[in-house]
């Protein structure tokens, strides 16, 4: 598999190919870059520098007698390196209807996220033997010049206890310096759903998340302090 920096499969403004040789398609699985996933079908793009990403647009593949093999379901890695990966979340796309009218999709918001390599893992699609995507759009707010995690300038434990969450959790933030900080909770959609200032200072701190109201499933907690930030793993399953 390949990594491209530009993907397009959009042959007109109000078009969209039909040729499965516009489309990207893989047959035979093959390492990830992000060995936790294994052999797997994947896809990623390199955009030769850290961008700011946010909203997202898919169309997958479109060729009449192959739409079947577009992504049904698939996980999305972002990285600064291309070595070390974190998981953003999963994603879900339709089946194309075969036109040359075929719009797509909205997928994911990023919601500000800085990454510079975004990989798409394929876990199932809509029937068949190969996997596919035609095109993906990512709108950007340019050029970040910061790369780095929270740790390069002190915080070094981020983590929420308990995890899944019922009712209420714990963040809990090991650091060696005293900052300001943004937390700000978002779903998969990229929706935000929490944002509030903390005050970290040097030694242990625990702040109270209160995850009542929240939908169960899955959310990226992130903490931002100017160029740097970090990002924790959510779950939510209500007990009933």
């Amino acid at each position: 598999m390949l990594a491209f920096n530009f993907l397009s499969a959009q042959c007109y403004p109000d078009r969209h190919s039909t040729i499965a040789d516009d489309a990207w398609i893989s047959c035979e699985m093959t390492a990830n870059p992000n060995t936790s996933r294994g052999m797997s079908h994947w896809i990623m793009y390199d955009f030769g520098e850290a961008y700011v990403l946010g909203q997202t647009h898919f169309w997958n593949v479109n060729a009449n007698d192959r739409t079947y093999e577009g992504i049904s379901q698939a996980v999305i890695d972002y990285s600064f390196d291309g070595i070390n990966w974190t998981e953003w979340g999963s994603l879900s796309l339709n089946q194309a209807d075969g036109s040359t009218f075929y719009e797509g999709e909205d997928g994911p918001n990023f919601n500000n996220l800085k990454a510079r390599y975004v990989l798409i893992t394929i876990i199932e699609n809509h029937g068949g033997d190969c996997v596919g995507l035609s095109e993906i759009k990512i709108e950007t707010s340019g050029i970040t010049t910061s790369t780095e995690d929270l740790s390069e300038i002190g915080v070094t434990q981020l983590s929420v206890y308990p995890n899944p969450a019922d009712i209420k959790t714990q963040l809990k933030i090991a650091s060696s310096v005293t900052l300001q900080a943004q937390m700000k909770i978002n779903d998969m959609s990229g929706r935000t759903v929490s944002e509030d200032m903390i005050a970290i200072r040097k030694g242990y701190n625990e702040y109270p998340i209160d995850t009542a109201n929240l939908t169960a499933g899955q959310y990226i907690i992130s903490i931002t302090s100017g160029e740097h930030n970090s990002f924790v793993n959510l779950s939510v399953a209500h007990s009933n």
